[in-house]
Formats: C-alpha cells, structure tokens, sequence
C-alpha cells in the first residue's frame, strides 16, 4: 500500500493524535506569524516543522510535511524573498546529497515535493536520470515515487524499463485498488476516499496505457485499457487507446501493396 494512501486514511479517519494536532497548530500559529509580517520567525518554523515534524508524527505529518507546509512557505517566499531562497537552497543541498550518493528513498520524496512547490518537476527527472545512471537500485527504490513525474515529462523509453511489463504493472494497481475498496466497504469511508482510490486506479491505468502506446506496444495497451474498464467503467478509458495506431496502419498499408 503506497505512503500516500495510508497518509489518506488517518486523515479521513480522524485518527490524529495528539502530536499531529500540535503540529497542525504549530502550522496555523507560524501562517498567523506569517500575516503579521513576523517573516523570518515564520521561516524560521518552517524550516524546522520540515526537519523535525516526522520526529514528533512520522505518519500523520508525512504528506502534510510535502505538501501543505511547503506551499506555505512558497507563500511566504512572495513576500519574504530569504523564505524563497531558502527554501530553494533546502532542495539543492538535498539533490546534492541524492547524487553523491548519500540518500534515499524518502530523501527523493523530499526533492520531488520541493520541486513541484517550485514548479520546477524537471529537476525532478533530471535527477532520477541520474540516478538510474548512477544508483540503478536506488532508482528501483524511488520508481513509484518519480513515475508520474517522468511519465509527464514524456520520458517514455525511462518510463517503460521502471514498468516493466505493463500487465503486471496493473495487476500492481489492480491489487492497490482491491485493497481500498475492501477497507471502504468494512469501513464506509466515504465520498470523498471513494473518489479519491478510483480516480488513482484510473489515472494509473491511464500512465500505462499512455507508456504502452508511446513505445509502441499498442496490444499491451489494449489489454490494460481492458482490465481497467472491467473494474470501473469509467469515460476516460474508454477512447484512450486508438482503434487502429499509426504502426498498425503503416503496416496494413504496406501489406495492400
């Protein structure tokens, strides 16, 4: 089960703890700070809320960290240019530390997230680049974390050796989808983790069938988009793989001759 969707369900679940909460007022004080034009003190507790809130709440303050913390501080960053170049030298020490070979899996997660608070994901797929150069497991480790980031970059032939085979790729996604659907019918989730866990299966379905088409394998996409639409029959999948690809009409072209 991905990082992100455990992240989901205490959320929805509203099982924060009691240091989850500090933290989020810890957040709401440093943007009450953040108003009032106290700027460096505010920075000065967004960078620590990012180096330290996993000591005190790994699992609730882990996508809170990479998400809504960052965009305050970005946020700070218009007003307050030290906040934006601070926050940009933390993701450059940290791509530092990737490509001398002294991270990990979570320490790219850290460099993704800040990269897409500086709309600037292509230092993202730079660095996995070089990772898969460089530190091939490492990359291994970081795939399902850079994937969609690649995939949009259109980094296909990079994409499709993370993939793999594309069919087991989505009995992967498939597996992810069964296990959300079976905690919200124990559990009645709700609207909102519903939409949240079929628009993952879909999205992702979509990434492979994108990839597949993109290297040519229209029949593995075929499949995908199969599989998909006997789990959810939904109108994106429906007319993402064309009936008849150039390859393929190239080649019927060539056998009339």
């Amino acid at each position: 089960m991905r990082k992100k969707t455990i992240i989901l369900i205490l959320i929805l679940m509203g099982s924060l703890s009691a240091y989850a909460e500090d933290m989020q007022k810890y957040l709401r004080d440093t943007q009450v700070l953040a108003r009032q034009g106290k700027h460096q003190e505010a920075l000065e507790r967004y960078i620590w809320f990012h180096n330290h809130a996993l000591e005190h709440e790994p699992a609730a303050m882990y996508g809170v960290r990479l998400s809504f913390a960052l965009e305050y501080w970005r946020q700070l960053g218009e007003v307050y240019p030290p906040a934006l170049a601070a926050l940009k030298k933390t993701r450059d020490d940290k791509t530092e530390l990737m490509e001398k070979g002294k991270g990990n899996r979570e320490l790219f997660h850290d460099v993704l997230a800040l990269n897409r608070t500086l709309n600037n994901s292509r230092k993202t797929v730079d660095l996995f680049q070089k990772l898969d150069q460089e530190q091939e497991e490492l990359a291994k480790q970081c795939w399902d974390i850079a994937e969609e980031t690649v995939i949009d970059a259109k980094e296909y032939e990079l994409a499709g050796k993370y993939i793999g085979d594309p069919i087991r790729a989505f009995d992967k996604v498939k597996e992810t989808y069964d296990e959300m659907k079976a905690m919200d019918d124990e559990e009645s989730m709700g609207v909102e983790f519903k939409t949240f866990y079929q628009n993952s299966f879909v999205e992702d379905a979509l990434r492979l069938i994108k990839v597949s088409l993109a290297l040519d394998n229209a029949e593995a996409a075929r499949k995908v988009q199969a599989k998909a639409l006997a789990v959810l029959d939904d109108k994106r999948l429906h007319d993402c793989v064309p009936k008849q690809t150039k390859e393929e009409a190239q080649q019927k072209d060539s056998s009339d001759k």
